[in-house]
């Protein structure tokens, strides 16, 4: 009899460890599972936060790629455009006032350093495009006074402007199929050159559908295009 309630006592007391122990690994199989679940959550917060940032970053560039995707029929948003178009070169002699680059000197002329935005002739060629076409924002830069010096961009700013005057007074716009001609008169003062009057024709680039001067005829600053 007293083996007997050994044996039950014993078996009792596996019945226990046993209990306990199962309930000891439920408790950690779950803990586990929670972090893991834990961990995949967090991780796939960071995917849609870097795709995010990602697409804002693509949208940011597509953004500062086009200039204008179309005029209205307002004669000031053409004068605007035009009056960006031809201060693109500015743009760049600006860039280098603003840069904290070196300045070198090469055959008597001052160089500048550009900075990281224009430091490629492509970069300088795209920033044109903007507003120019391709052909023409090569032109544009053909006639820049650029060098290569230990692997940076420099430029040299020439002593000789051209100062312009486009405005609603003095600009005439006509609509033509797809196209817009205009036709800037007294385009500066008479002490500057004795013809005065510029003509533009603006289109629509098939590639980025953005509006573009495809061309630009007249003598006053066609140094700049040939």
């Amino acid at each position: 009899m007293k083996l007997r309630n050994i044996w039950v006592c014993l078996l009792v007391a596996a019945f226990l460890v046993t209990g306990c122990t199962g309930s000891k690994g439920g408790e950690k199989k779950e803990e586990k599972t929670t972090k893991t679940q834990s961990k995949k959550d967090e991780k796939t917060t960071k995917t849609k936060t870097k795709s995010k940032k990602a697409g804002e970053s693509i949208k940011k560039k597509t953004v500062h790629s086009s200039a204008v995707q179309k005029l209205g029929n307002n004669k000031m948003d053409v004068v605007l455009f035009l009056n960006r178009a031809e201060n693109v070169v500015s743009d760049v002699y600006f860039a280098t006032l603003e840069h904290k680059g070196k300045t070198v000197t090469e055959d008597g002329k001052h160089y500048r350093e550009l900075p990281k935005r224009f430091d490629t002739k492509e970069k300088i060629v795209s920033h044109f495009n903007r507003y120019w076409s391709r052909p023409l924002a090569e032109s544009l830069y053909d006639n820049l006074s650029t060098k290569q010096i230990n692997k940076k961009m420099y430029i040299s700013i020439p002593n000789v402007d051209y100062p312009m005057m486009i405005s609603v007074r003095n600009t005439t716009v006509q609509k033509q199929d797809d196209h817009v001609r205009v036709t800037v008169n007294n385009v500066t003062d008479p002490a500057y050159s004795p013809d005065r009057t510029l003509h533009y024709l603006l289109g629509r680039d098939s590639k980025t559908k953005r509006i573009e001067i495809e061309s630009r005829t007249g003598t006053y600053g066609k140094e700049h295009f040939q």
